[in-house]
């Protein structure tokens, strides 16, 4: 009997421990429910309260009304290497918009720091891009009586400007970002003669202008391209001229003329 009573006590203690801890296991679930519970019905409230806020700026129109009097977005800063840059950031969507902090490239393709946006095939700079310099000269005066083969014709006042292109001295002007630019000037010269651009002291044969005979003012448009930052851009009498080039101050007139160079960035 007493191993008989021993049997069924040992038989019956782990069932009474085995209800007990399922008991515990259950109340411990519940208790972890309602947190879950709680908590996400607190996330809810939280979006529910997020969306309502977004959708209730002064722009209805608008899923982001971001307002400050004292600060500002910061767009992200990303060193793209070119204008069909897509390894920098893969797969762009369209419209995505950057700040590119690299100056680098040749044009077409070439980048300088600037917003820019991926318009579906490349980037594009954001907003207006033109950079412009005016130079010029007062006859008589402002220029040499003769201009020898070899030399620049000076344009030593400063006309208008946005400020980045500069000069370097009366004849001499910096470009300092790369990229495609327009180049007008004309000067008065009393005989027959040539005038030619040089940057980075090297001849541009496409710049080349000249007149014949009279008293008229020679004149020239050139696009050129600069490949390195702060080139320098001068107007010369080219090497190898037989004449030095007079300035003429009336150009056959009664008033006193300018010689003009105006630089204009495009892209």
């Amino acid at each position: 009997m007493k191993t008989l009573f021993n049997m069924k006590a040992s038989i019956v203690t782990p069932t009474k421990k085995t209800t007990k801890t399922n008991s515990l296991t259950i109340n411990t679930l519940n208790r972890k429910m309602r947190r879950d519970g709680f908590c996400i019905a607190t996330i809810f409230i939280l979006l529910f309260t997020v969306n309502f806020k977004l959708f209730a700026q002064n722009n209805p129109s608008a899923m982001l009304d971001v307002a400050a009097s004292n600060k500002g977005v910061l767009v992200p800063r990303v060193s793209l290497t070119s204008t069909t840059d897509i390894s920098t950031i893969t797969s762009p969507a369209t419209s995505l918009l950057v700040y590119n902090t690299n100056t680098i490239g040749t044009p077409p393709n070439n980048m300088s720091p600037g917003f820019y946006y991926w318009n579906g095939t490349k980037w594009s700079i954001l907003g207006n891009i033109t950079t412009f310099a005016e130079f010029y000269a007062l006859m008589p005066g402002d220029n040499a009586a003769t201009i020898a083969a070899g030399s620049p014709i000076e344009f030593p006042q400063n006309g208008l400007s946005n400020g980045i292109i500069t000069r370097i001295n009366a004849s001499q002007f910096n470009i300092p970002a790369i990229g495609i630019y327009t180049v007008d000037w004309q000067v008065s010269i009393a005989e027959a003669g040539q005038l030619i651009l040089q940057l980075n002291g090297t001849d541009i044969p496409t710049s080349v202008v000249g007149r014949a005979t009279g008293t008229s003012q020679i004149s020239g448009h050139t696009m050129i391209v600069t490949t390195l930052p702060n080139s320098i851009l001068q107007v010369v009498n080219p090497s190898g001229n037989p004449v030095a080039l007079t300035v003429n101050p009336t150009a056959g007139g009664t008033r006193a003329v300018s010689a003009n160079l105006v630089i204009t960035r495009i892209q």
